[in-house]
């Protein structure tokens, strides 16, 4: 009411009773009713009978519920079969990937094709993309299999079934071989509209099936007899090998008994060979007899083996002969030559010895024995340094060195007998090395050359002797002209105009100069076994000779001598030098210290260290020279040479000489004037 005095109508349904008492629903449309001055006054009413329709709605209802129920139930149907699909899809795609089975279809109409999910999973390709076109697929194929399956492919298209092997190639390089199959689909006018068919990844049965192959290739190329003979001693298989050793053919003897092949004293071996394999015994590399079938009886060597079934259950006996005749034959004939070769080492008059890669003793000959003093089991076993006096380890170490290089020489050696005399001995040695050029140690021979050393000695003590004599005849001839020429200097000491002249002076120096060879002669009489002398004691004795001989009145010289030990030269190099010393070493006693009463000459003479003296004249042309490098400093701490002394144009004889025996040695030289005089000579000694 409130409504429709705001002026709103409204449609309602109403249930209303009939004067009979039957029910009528009707639609009720109002709407208001106002005077001139917008008063509501009223409403006014239309009823529309909608009871048919309303029965019509309901039923309606009704059967919409019911289709409802219907399609409800429908579906769980349809879900049940579906998932029950889904299901059997699962497990044929798991069977599939088990067995590496794809199938596939090809619509010839749109050229489509359906693939499933195995086929992805052996092509390696994208299950999100669709299955490859006729063309694309061409693509994995082995180039070498493409026209082959395509002439297959095209005859298939024809309605003719095909079932091929061919290879594929993945997109990561790897090889597959496939075997498929396929049939045609044709529709009610015998028109092809499909092809369907399967995809099964073979390649380790290829594989298989190439290494069976390729064994039994093996077995039918190789040159041994291999086969098979049954529990009851029939031969079952035979191959060529057994055609070649034994002479009969695999028609000859397959079907026969195993004893066809043995001489008759030797037929209950195979039973006895056949009832060990039984018990589980292999046989390898048994050597005995077998008959040919020309009657040649040969030597042969067995390998028997128990051939079993998938059920491990033993069924044969196979075996592997090889003929060893001939091998027996070189074996008899290497007896017979290592015989007649071990009687020739053993009756040498070398002694001869073998040793390993490790240096230890592993046969001595009887000669050999006899020298050293030990017998067969002292000797054998020991390392070869037990036998080698210290000073001759070198030598060998050296020489064993040059053998692992293949290069065989002869040394001597000096050996120690078991009673403890020495041996020595011309080692004439060689390499040995196995088949794969590996060293394994070294055969030698040794001749005692004791008689031939002692002469040697003998006639080295006598050469020693002669230079011995030569030297202190050299030294007594140089000391009577130092005398001479010392009495010649003397006539002229009394004469006041010739005193203090040249005259005097060059007899004394002349004097020095032989008194320094003579020292050197001295030391080489008196010194060591050869023509090299101690350098080191010589300088000594050189330095104090001219301090004897330059004694100044109210003046103290002191002499330091910083001397290297052991240092030998010899004569080419020892000459020169003393000269040098008795020059300079003179001049600072005769010139450094006027008007002074103390004074200090030093001298030094050392090796350098390795690299520290580097003179390109000097540089060694002969290969496995090694230099040393020296050097002598003579010093003084007096006067001093004046700045414009240049020892390379001095008038003073002594230093002319100098720097020319300088030059003589390929030396350096090098003077200081800071705080006196210094001379630094640099030199090599090859």
């Amino acid at each position: 009411m409130e409504k429709r005095q705001q002026g709103v109508d409204e449609s309602h349904e109403f249930n209303f009773i009939c004067k009979d008492g039957s029910p009528l629903l009707a639609l009720v449309n109002t709407k208001s009713l106002f005077d001139k001055d917008g008063k509501f006054t009223g409403s006014m009413g239309m009823l529309t009978d909608v009871t048919k329709r309303k029965e019509a709605e309901d039923k309606l209802k009704e059967t919409l519920d019911n289709l409802e129920k219907l399609v409800e139930e429908r579906t769980t149907q349809l879900e049940k079969a579906y998932n029950s699909l889904k299901e059997s899809e699962k497990g044929l795609a798991e069977a599939q990937r088990m067995a590496h089975i794809g199938n596939w279809e090809w619509d010839l109409a749109t050229g489509k094709a359906y693939w499933s999910e195995e086929m992805y999973h052996l092509f390696g390709r994208d299950p999100q993309k669709s299955a490859p076109s006729y063309n694309e697929y061409l693509s994995y194929i082995h180039p070498d299999d493409r026209n082959y399956f395509d002439d297959v492919a095209r005859k298939a298209v024809n309605g003719k079934p095909c079932s091929i092997d061919h290879r594929i190639i993945l997109a990561t390089g790897e090889e597959l071989t496939v075997h498929i199959q396929s049939e045609v689909i044709f529709n009610d006018e015998n028109v092809p509209i499909r092809i369907k068919g399967i995809v099964q990844d073979i390649t380790e049965r290829k594989k298989a099936e190439e290494k069976i192959q390729s064994l039994a290739n093996i077995v039918e190329s190789s040159n041994d007899a291999i086969g098979t003979i049954s529990l009851d001693g029939i031969i079952t298989s035979w191959n060529k090998g057994a055609e070649q050793i034994y002479g009969y053919s695999a028609e000859e003897v397959l079907g026969k008994a195993a004893s066809i092949v043995a001489p008759f004293y030797l037929v209950e071996e195979i039973n006895i060979l056949s009832e060990r394999i039984k018990k589980g015994i292999k046989i390898h590399r048994y050597e005995t007899s077998r008959l040919r079938k020309d009657g040649r009886i040969i030597n042969v060597s067995i390998n028997l083996s128990p051939v079993f079934d998938v059920y491990g259950k033993l069924i044969a006996i196979s075996f592997v002969v090889r003929d060893i005749t001939e091998r027996k034959e070189a074996e008899e004939k290497l007896k017979e030559s290592e015989e007649k070769y071990r009687n020739i080492v053993e009756t040498s008059n070398e002694g001869i010895f073998i040793v390993n890669d490790e240096d230890l003793v592993t046969y001595v000959n009887k000669r050999m024995v006899d020298m050293l003093g030990y017998n067969l089991e002292e000797g054998s076993g020991k390392p070869i340094w037990d036998f080698i006096i210290e000073g001759c380890k070198d030598v060998v170490k050296l020489n064993r060195e040059k053998r692992l290089q293949g290069v065989n020489e002869s040394y001597e050696v000096e050996l120690i007998c078991k009673d403890g005399s020495s041996l020595w001995v011309l080692v004439n040695a060689k390499s040995l090395y196995d088949k794969a050029g590996k060293f394994t140690g070294s055969i030698g021979m040794l001749t005692d050359i004791t008689k031939r050393k002692e002469a040697e000695e003998a006639l080295a003590n006598i050469e020693i002797a002669r230079k011995k004599e030569i030297h202190h005849r050299i030294k007594n001839n140089l000391q009577v002209v130092s005398s001479l020429l010392d009495l010649q200097a003397e006539m002229f000491r009394d004469r006041g105009c010739v005193e203090n002249s040249e005259v005097l002076k060059a007899f004394r120096e002349s004097q020095e100069r032989v008194m320094s060879i003579a020292l050197i002669h001295e030391e080489l009489h008196e010194g060591r076994e050869n023509d090299t002398l101690n350098f080191s004691i010589y300088l000594e004795k050189l330095v104090k000779n001219l301090f004897q001989t330059y004694r100044l009145e109210n003046t103290d010289i002191g002499l330091n001598l910083d001397l290297e030990e052991n240092i030998f030269f010899d004569m080419d190099i020892a000459v020169p030098l003393g000269i040098i010393i008795n020059e300079l070493v003179s001049n600072s006693l005769k010139y450094a210290f006027p008007g002074r009463e103390k004074g200090l000459i030093q001298i030094k003479l050392y090796r350098e260290k390795s690299g520290e003296y580097t003179n390109n004249i000097l540089a060694s042309e002969k290969i496995g020279c090694k230099d040393t490098n020296f050097v002598l400093t003579i010093s003084d701490n007096g006067v001093g040479m004046p700045e414009s002394f240049n020892s390379e144009s001095s008038d003073s004889l002594g230093l002319q000489l100098v720097t020319t025996l300088v030059v003589q040695l390929n030396g350096e030289l090098e003077l200081k004037r800071n705080t006196g005089t210094e001379f630094t000579i640099r030199f090599q000694i090859k």
